[in-house]
């Protein structure tokens, strides 16, 4: 996973490609070469990190991981771009970006603990952070680590934290609304890439949620001071439009020594740490033992799968309908990375804190509705990328999986089969038949209108656009699972047969 020729020359008639959600910022800005990240930055960016790369207390945060490895780029750069910056950071590349709508409670938390560990450690030594984005922080599967270099600026005595706002916005009410209100922050943060407003949270977390650990404090206290200053703001703006002839008294921030500040740091590390999700039963957090799978069927599908990941290594496996994570387990044992996928946030909870106990880096696990993907958004739909934009993977798998597809998310599935083939990957998929039990649940007070679903259908509809390498039956026939092969992709062929 780290960035091959880290800190030499690029090569030359690479193709230097601005990525579209690093603007914001206008001391830097972030490249692509197909092979390296790069980062241009400016002038103050430059001497920041001339004073910042020997500080003893950056160095230890990227030993321990928490910052991403980052270079100097040393020598000459040709670009052939029209920005004039003044040189270049070269960091290690991370596999598969993930934004903070697509974060488990578990990780939203462990990202927002990170960001205060950083501030912690950096403002004794004279030194902040810019502002407190959760975009600044990605996974290295269980690992969050720190990506925006260029926020370290001098902290100057006296100064407030002028990322506490964001970070409550970002962090801690999303983590909030989970712990106290069962309330699934996810949505919100995908609606609102700025994060949850202080007075929406204050309307949320009303009641006798208010007396609950930090909310009077950082969020109604923090949102009828939004509101005095907004109004204020307001009463300035009208002042000079109507030609006043005095100047506004301005907002005047007071004095906050170094001690208040961290103060305000630790005060919300202690409530974040104690914030956790509330404790409740889903119908598939439990897969793993609770599927409706005898011993031995079970067993051949995992024989199944096994043989499928060890019929070559590859760089990267995507489990849609991951589930707790069994299969992402095996295909993770030949496979660089892992990118484990699922609708369920507690599923992927408890496949996160697995991973995290166990010091894994090479499975991550994201939240995701299959049937509605995260989609580009931001500026002009490109600061944040649709889920199929970030990364190609080698295999697929589709445990399980279709019938939700076809069944709870009315997905038809030649769609979804061609969803897959615009993949260009090789697929393992489950046939899940109409008389299977899982089936039969989700039927339930529906009309039977998925033929699609018969066996000589399904097999039709992935012939299209698949070729098959093998196939098994399972479940003694109400189920069937499948290794295919993309037709036209010039991969690998073999002709179908069944084992």
């Amino acid at each position: 996973m780290v960035a091959e020729n880290l800190g030499r020359k690029k090569s030359a008639g690479a193709q230097f490609i601005p990525d579209d959600g690093s603007f914001r910022d206008r001391a830097n800005r972030v490249y692509d070469d197909g092979r390296q990240i790069f980062r241009g930055i400016n002038d103050e960016a430059l001497d920041n990190w001339i004073a910042i790369h020997e500080e003893a207390f950056f160095l230890k945060l990227l030993a321990e991981r928490k910052i991403v490895p980052t270079e100097l780029f040393e020598g000459e750069l040709d670009t052939g771009l029209d920005a004039d910056w003044r040189g270049y950071l070269i960091h290690e590349r991370i596999p598969f970006i993930t934004y903070p709508y697509e974060w488990s409670f578990g990780m939203l938390k462990d990202a927002a603990l990170l960001h205060l560990d950083i501030l912690e450690q950096a403002i004794p030594c004279g030194w902040t952070l810019k502002d407190a984005t959760a975009y600044n922080v990605q996974f290295l599967g269980s690992e969050p680590i720190f990506i925006d270099v260029p926020s370290f600026e001098p902290y100057r005595k006296g100064d407030p934290w002028r990322g506490y706002r964001q970070f409550c916005m970002m962090f801690l009410y999303p983590l909030m609304l989970n712990a106290y209100r069962g309330i699934d922050y996810l949505p919100l943060l995908r609606g609102s890439l700025d994060g949850i407003a202080p007075q929406a949270a204050n309307q949320m977390l009303s009641g006798t949620a208010r007396f609950r650990k930090g909310v009077f404090g950082h969020v109604y206290l923090h949102s009828k001071l939004q509101e005095r200053y907004s109004n204020k703001d307001l009463d300035e703006a009208k002042s000079l439009t109507e030609g006043a002839d005095h100047e506004p008294s301005g907002n005047k921030l007071g004095q906050h020594s170094e001690a208040m500040v961290l103060g305000t740091i630790q005060g919300l590390r202690r409530t974040v740490e104690k914030l956790n999700t509330p404790e409740f039963q889903t119908t598939w957090e439990n897969y793993d033992t609770g599927h409706s799978y005898a011993e031995a069927s079970f067993a051949a599908k995992k024989a199944f799968v096994e043989e499928a990941v060890q019929r070559r290594p590859r760089k990267m496996v995507w489990d849609m309908g991951c589930n707790t994570g069994t299969f992402s387990e095996i295909a993770a044992t030949n496979s660089d990375y892992v990118i484990a996928l699922d609708g369920d946030a507690k599923a992927i909870e408890r496949l996160y804190q697995r991973q995290k106990d166990a010091g894994a880096r090479n499975i991550l696990p994201i939240v995701m509705n299959l049937g509605n993907t995260s989609p580009d958004q931001g500026w002009r739909g490109k600061e944040r990328k649709a889920l199929e934009k970030r990364g190609s993977p080698e295999l697929i798998l589709c445990l399980a999986l279709i019938h939700h597809i076809v069944i709870t998310a009315n997905i038809p599935l030649e769609e979804f089969i061609g969803w897959l083939r615009d993949f260009d990957s090789e697929v393992v998929i489950e046939w899940v038949g109409l008389e299977d039990s899982m089936t039969k649940m989700l039927l339930r007070h529906r009309a039977n209108q998925y033929s699609e679903l018969e066996p000589s259908n399904f097999e039709r509809i992935i012939r299209s656009r698949f070729d098959i390498i093998t196939a098994e039956p399972l479940k003694g026939g109400m189920r069937k699972i499948y290794h295919l092969s993309p037709k036209n992709s010039g991969g690998e062929r073999t002709a179908s047969r069944l084992r």
